[in-house]
């Protein structure tokens, strides 16, 4: 049997001489049970990006996280890595992984020109698009709603395909440190996707479209079915568990205002469904887990610490 652990249930086991007494005897009987060797516990990239966040505002903890981690999972690690199709199941000391990622955020570039470097060999083929106008109707964004301009300074300006890509580049990556900017962003969608869905002439032009297409569908079930198929990985499993996630966090209940929290919520619930059981303690990430395996017909069942019962006697 494999657990997948949040980040905060290996914490509460590492501090758990600190916490009251019901609380260390609850912590105290998960770090028995995993230690006993009953199950697997693996951790994943998802848990080294929530200890880069801890070390970058105090990093004299991150030995100890470290180690507790090491301790627990004998350094079995779940990573989905780049351009594969499927998840690693590996053996990989969590401490020169976590160097090896420390190394790739401290040179992570701070802007679209950064991503290109002539002297490595790296040259910019984008360059071209500087006089490469925008289309005509894109500046009608503007006048609809303030987060155009948010979103798209530099392109109000200069008007020209190379601004959009770096508006684009400069946004995503502001999205990750500014939370009121998140918040903008998420309220745009959320006013947009109710004008929609409170449009019954709209939403009635679009079924017409379709034959035999159930009447009740909303428009993220509309979105589902015939909305355009990104590719945020080579693993369509873990673009899809993503994507429905964050639609599931979209809808308002249990929405989260933070980009970084939310996204790392989805990984790990994305790693938690290659295991028997997620445990985890954040309500959010919990009903937002459950609502997205149970639409995906995953069979993972998600606990919070203090149903360890379920686990002894399963």
């Amino acid at each position: 049997m494999n657990i997948y652990l949040d980040l905060n249930i290996f914490d509460r086991i590492e501090k758990k001489e600190n916490l009251k007494e019901d609380e260390r005897k609850l912590y105290s009987d998960w770090e028995e049970l995993i230690l006993s060797g009953q199950f697997e516990v693996p951790y994943s990239n998802a848990h080294l990006n929530d200890l880069f966040r801890g070390f970058q505002k105090n990093p004299k903890y991150i030995d100890g996280h470290l180690e507790n981690i090491e301790r627990l999972t004998k350094n079995l690690c779940l990573c989905q890595y780049w351009g594969r199709k499927t998840s690693t199941w590996h053996y990989r000391n969590i401490r020169e992984f976590f160097k090896e990622k420390q190394k790739e955020w401290e040179f992570e570039p701070k802007s679209f020109d950064d991503l290109f470097d002539p002297e490595d060999g790296i040259p910019n083929l984008y360059l071209h698009f500087k006089y490469v106008p925008l289309p005509k109707n894109f500046k009608l964004g503007y006048s609809q709603d303030p987060i155009y301009g948010v979103m798209y300074p530099k392109s109000r300006v200069e008007n020209s395909m190379y601004s959009l890509f770096e508006d684009l580049f400069n946004f995503q990556s502001r999205l990750k440190s500014d939370y009121s900017l998140y918040k903008s962003l998420k309220a745009y969608l959320i006013r947009s996707i109710n004008r929609i869905n409170k449009n019954p002439e709209l939403l009635k032009a679009v079924k017409q479209n379709f034959k035999d297409l159930p009447k009740h569908l909303d428009i993220f079930e509309l979105s589902d079915l015939y909305g355009p198929k990104s590719k945020t990985s080579d693993n369509k499993n873990y673009s899809r568990l993503i994507e429905t996630f964050y639609k599931f966090d979209l809808k308002g209940y249990k929405s989260d205002g933070n980009f970084n929290n939310m996204f790392d919520d989805s990984m790990h619930t994305f790693y938690g469904a290659h295991c028997d059981y997620f445990v985890t303690n954040d309500d959010r990430c919990k009903y937002k887990a459950e609502q997205t395996f149970k639409k995906l017909k995953i069979n993972t069942i998600v606990i919070k610490a203090n149903e360890i019962e379920r686990i002894k006697t399963a």
